[in-house]
Formats: C-alpha cells, structure tokens, sequence
C-alpha cells in the first residue's frame, strides 16, 4: 500500500500503447525513485486529451481496461495514476497543473517528460518551462529526448497507422513488444467447432485501434503459458451472420477450457484478408492452410 503523502518521481503522459519512447520515461522514472527513496509513477489521463478536445475519438492501441496493467509490466513503476481529463483539467494553467496537482496533491520530488510533450490549458507547459518550474520549486526534472528509430519519431500515432495497414511487424518494432488484445474468453456461435477447428472468443474492444479484417499468426497467453495460434479478426462473412467484429484465436494443439477466463493476443503477422467462401469446406481448407502457414513462421523464427 503506497502512502498517500509518499514523495513521487512522475513520469508525465498518456502511455498508450506504452511504447519505446514511454519505455524510456518509465525507466527514467524507476530510476530517480530509487536514487531519492521514492515512489515511481505514472501520471496519466482517464481519456486520450485529443478526445476531448477536438470531440473525435483517438483510436487506441491499448484497450481502456488493459491500461493500468500494462503500463505497469512494461514499464516496471510502483502505480499509475489515472486523472479525470475534465473541463478543469483541460483549462487548468500548465504552472498551477505543476504545482498544486503533481507537486502539491502527488508530492512531485522528480518530474520526466518527453521533449514534444505538450501539457495545461491549449498545451502552454513546455518542457522548457517545466524545467524552470521545477529549478524554483527545488525538485528534479529530466526531459527525455525522443526515440528514433529508423529515422522515425517513435510515436503513437505513427504506430496506429502501422497498425491500419497491417504492418504487425513494424509496429513491434515501435512498440517493443507485440500489439496484443487481450479479454475474458466468451461462448461464441460455435462456427470453428464446426468446421473442426475450435477456437475461442473475445469482443474486439471498439476503443482499440483495430488492424485490417483478416487471418493472424498469433500467439496466445492463458493461465501464465504460451501457445502458438491462428487468430481471426472478423464478422464471419461466409455464414453472413452480421456479427459484430470479435477476436478468434485458434489455438494449435491445445484442447483446454478457457472459458471465463482473462488471455491476450498476440498478433505477430498478418496472413490474410477475411473473405467471404463459397462454402465452409473452401473456408475449411483455407483455416488449414493458414495453420500450415502458422507452423511455417514459428520453425522459420526458431531457426533465425
């Protein structure tokens, strides 16, 4: 149980898709805490800022209740603090945001930001004027230069366009780590059963940025074990069933129940685009070729 008034170090952001640019702030982070015995945090917002204030959704890459956790394991910080982006909030000064929210309600001794981070009424707090806040306050600031990677700023939004296109590859490479969805597994409507090949089932959050309709190679995380996978995303268009988009893996030589039960998914490669069969014994004999094909990418990784 972290103290009410324990003294913070404060990695400021909204941490979504908690990529290596945030991975960088985290660890900063970590590390100021330990050097001043203190608590290391994440501040961060309740909703994406943009949603508010332009009234269109931000699409995110991880889902609103995934957030918390994986921030946390990414991340290695002692909590995350979740703020009410609200009409306060959004019109609050970027000096009285500093110093009566983190330092006076959080007891900010060490603030960490990225250098295009933008906060307070119409985004007036620089890094800059953070830097000069927190010298006249006397506590520690360190303003984190972004990532690069192949020339590219690792951001947010270049890793949502990865993410439309398909490009599962290029946006692990951004992230540090696979795009996963993650849920409790439902009863579904029993199609792969059918066909032969079981699978199970989750909602596709609808706040997530959602890759292109199709096949995945995949692997899938249940009750602390790894498993390799076929994942679908889709509305089952061969059984015209007008379902709402869900999130299928089929689970390679796995005969277990998972109902009930909270996994992720991993989503390694893209094989596919869903599409509509003639009949389920063309959709059958696509699936086993997309297993075939799943094998094939797990041998050829494990001999790299």
């Amino acid at each position: 149980m972290i103290e009410k008034d324990a003294k913070r170090a404060i990695a400021l952001g909204y941490f979504d898709g908690v990529h290596c640019g945030h991975q960088a702030l985290m660890k900063l982070a970590v590390q100021r805490a330990k050097e001043n015995g203190a608590v290391s945090s994440v501040f961060t917002f309740n909703v994406h800022p943009d949603t508010v204030i332009t009234g269109r959704r931000v699409p995110l890459i991880t889902s609103e209740a995934r957030r918390g956790a994986e921030i946390r394991e990414r991340g290695g910080v002692d909590e995350v603090i979740f703020a009410r982006f609200n009409e306060e909030l959004r019109n609050m000064d970027w000096k009285a945001f500093v110093d009566d929210v983190l330092v006076g309600q959080f007891h900010a001794c060490w603030i960490i930001t990225g250098r295009n981070n933008r906060f307070g009424y119409r985004g007036q707090g620089t890094p800059e004027r953070l830097q000069e806040e927190c010298a006249r306050l006397g506590i520690g600031c360190d303003i984190v230069e972004s990532v690069m990677i192949d020339n590219i700023v690792v951001s947010s939004t270049y890793i949502r366009q990865q993410l439309a296109m398909g490009n599962m590859e290029r946006a692990a490479q951004f992230l540090g780590h696979p795009y996963t969805i993650a849920g409790v597994v439902q009863h579904g409507r029993r199609v792969g059963r059918t066909l032969g090949f079981r699978t199970v089932n989750l909602e596709l959050p609808e706040e997530m940025q959602a890759p292109p309709f199709g096949v995945y190679v995949s692997r899938v995380i249940a009750d602390g074990k790894t498993h390799i996978a076929v994942t679908n995303i889709g509305v089952h268009p061969t059984f015209g069933l007008g379902d709402k988009p869900c999130v299928e893996p089929h689970i390679l030589d796995f005969d277990g129940d998972l109902y009930g039960k909270v996994i992720q998914v991993e989503l390694l490669h893209f094989l596919r685009p869903e599409r509509q069969y003639a009949d389920s014994e063309l959709l059958r004999q696509a699936i086993a070729d997309d297993i075939t094909r799943t094998r094939e990418y797990f041998a050829a990784s494990q001999s790299e």
